[in-house]
């Protein structure tokens, strides 16, 4: 709110803490560690919740460098190994994908993105109740950054679990990644991962291409 907001300027250190954290947690991973150990990732996390725009974002790109360490990823798994609900922490995490602000949302996707690169996650990730409709708002966003970010994780989700990836295909998601996989204005680098994201669809037999136009249709339509 903006009374919270006017508050800003008292608070200088926490912004400026944040963006060192942010920076420290690009070098290395043992720098990344380090800053687990310490207990800064809960300090992060906290500031997250904020309701200061600037802080929330400076938070979000501290956890997007972090979600680079293992031990990072970690936390974001449900406690229970075999569960597939989502941790309060993804799902916050996630949720930011569709925040108005600009860099917290390329921020959030880019930790989304890398922590995504784990199946269990994967699999938590399909389970958050907004999932579809973050995906379906974000992917519109003609914008390189944040759509290539997002593809990365829809190509990770696919690639992780046939049942991950069927919850995809029988989405308004499938048709979203088919309008993309038909614009060729796209640059080369969105376009394989588009390519690959059918490629994972493909794996798990999930669609086809149709023999009149060689686009590619959902199994599930053909199969009566």
């Amino acid at each position: 709110s903006s009374g919270i907001n006017a508050e800003w300027p008292l608070r200088p250190g926490v912004y400026d803490g944040l963006m060192a954290l942010t920076n420290l947690a690009s070098v290395s991973d043992s720098v990344r560690e380090r800053i687990v150990r310490e207990g800064g990732c809960h300090h992060i996390e906290f500031q997250q919740l904020e309701d200061n725009d600037v802080l929330r974002r400076a938070a979000t790109q501290a956890i997007c460098n972090l979600t680079l360490s293992e031990k990072v990823k970690e936390r974001y798994l449900p406690e229970d190994k075999e569960s597939t609900v989502p941790s309060d922490r993804l799902k916050v995490v996630f949720v930011f994908c569709g925040d108005e602000d600009y860099h917290t949302r390329i921020a959030a996707l880019g930790a989304v993105a890398y922590l995504s690169s784990d199946a269990r996650i994967c699999k938590c990730l399909a389970n958050i109740g907004s999932f579809v409709e973050i995906v379906r708002e974000t992917v519109c966003i003609e914008d390189a950054g944040i759509r290539h970010r997002l593809l990365v994780i829809l190509q990770n989700m696919l690639a992780s679990d046939k049942d991950v990836a069927e919850g995809i295909i029988n989405t308004e998601i499938f048709e979203c990644l088919l309008a993309l996989h038909q614009d060729k204005d796209l640059g080369k680098d969105m376009l394989d991962v588009i390519s690959n994201c059918m490629a994972a669809a493909r794996h798990w037999e999930l669609i086809q291409k149709n023999p009149g136009d060689m686009a590619y249709v959902a199994v599930t339509d053909n199969a009566e």
